[in-house]
């Protein structure tokens, strides 16, 4: 089950919700106890079990049409040890961040907020807050626990996950699968806690480009942390990039990086927002990435890696390399992109062009023909 900012449950993160979703399964009218056995939840089980997606899962849906994998295939295989009436809980006990990355959306960051606000792209009173703050609701469950997935903000940052990290550490022996940005670590937390820690580090790019895509990013303390994490002997390290048309052009530089050690599970987001996909990269520029991005996929290939995990970054890259291939340049959410980066850069106040001089000069340098 996953509690989102808005104290609604759902069965996973990729659930689409509507409205008469939110009114019968807020946290305030439902139990815990007895939630999966609801009859909407009975009839999306019966129709996956026949192969008809509910209308709920169109994520996954799209996910595995793009041959990318999903969480209903991923449960097949990842959870075949679970026992009957174990839980896999996902919670957002806060929304503080000291990042601002470009593709975050203003729920899951305070600063992510406080940029749209400013460039007059939303009114930040209509932003929904994590209003959960006593966790006791959850004592019911508790025991049933085996995973808890605990999403931010940054969790190392924000005083509400902080708290909820403290609870957990008080009334839960699970393992805490745990996503952050790898700016704040709280290594005494992770010393004293008496499960096993998955950390998940959110990578886009390195150095220079990092800094500017998941803006508020020092790239040495995130890369030491995440040398730290590896050698850990109670964290498990894994590391998601998210695709976007900001880095399509640096993911090779990232694949550098974790090739010569690779996490136990390297995972790929895909941007919902339509300025943000390929489409938007101009022709003229599709060839140098598509050339990196092969280059990335035979080392992938070459390396030591578990063959899970090879054909997952394989198969994550060359449905990036396909699309780039395929899909025709659209004007539209080219132009959308440039505003969206320009009103960025204004409110920021950095220029994009000082951190990734490809995605500048596909955007500012010379004027871009339809071909």
């Amino acid at each position: 089950m996953a509690i989102g900012y808005d104290s609604v449950i759902k069965p996973c993160c990729e659930w689409s919700q509507d409205s008469e979703w939110n009114d019968h399964n807020h946290i305030s009218k439902i139990d815990l106890a007895t939630w999966h056995d609801s009859k909407s939840l009975k009839d999306a089980r019966d129709k996956l079990e026949n192969n008809i997606w509910p209308n709920s899962c169109i994520r996954c849906s799209r996910s595995e049409s793009l041959n990318r994998g999903s969480m209903r295939q991923d449960g097949q295989s990842a959870y075949d040890q679970y026992q009957q009436g174990d839980i896999i809980l996902e919670i957002r006990p806060g929304g503080v961040c000291n990042f601002a990355c470009q593709t975050c959306w203003p729920s899951a960051s305070t600063r992510v907020a406080q940029f749209h606000h400013q460039a007059g792209l939303i009114d930040i009173k209509q932003i929904v807050s994590p209003s959960v703050t006593d966790y006791t609701f959850l004592s019911p469950i508790a025991h049933r626990i085996r995973d808890l997935v605990i999403l931010g903000g940054e969790p190392f940052y924000d005083k509400n996950c902080l708290n909820f990290l403290h609870w957990a550490s008080h009334n839960l022996t699970s393992r805490i699968i745990l996503f952050t940005n790898g700016s704040a670590v709280d290594w005494n937390w992770i010393d004293q806690y008496q499960g096993k820690i998955v950390m998940v580090f959110s990578i886009d790019a390195v150095e220079k480009p990092a800094e500017y895509i998941r803006f508020g990013t020092d790239w040495a303390i995130v890369e030491q942390n995440l040398q730290r994490a590896d050698d850990h002997p109670n964290v498990e390290l894994r590391v998601n990039i998210t695709q976007t048309v900001y880095n399509y052009y640096y993911i090779s530089d990232i694949i550098d990086l974790l090739v010569k050690r690779w996490p136990s599970v390297v995972s790929f987001g895909l941007p919902q927002e339509s300025h943000f996909q390929e489409h938007v990269v101009p022709i003229k520029y599709r060839k140098e990435i598509i050339s990196k991005l092969v280059k990335s996929v035979e080392k992938i290939q070459q390396a030591n890696i578990e063959s899970g995990q090879k054909s997952h970054a394989t198969n994550a890259l060359k449905s990036l390399i396909s699309n780039l291939q395929s899909h025709p340049w659209n004007p539209d959410a080219y132009n959308k992109f440039k505003s969206f980066v320009n009103s960025m850069d204004q409110v920021k106040h950095v220029n994009i062009r000082d951190y990734c001089e490809f995605v500048a000069d596909m955007l500012f340098g010379q004027p871009v023909e339809i071909l």
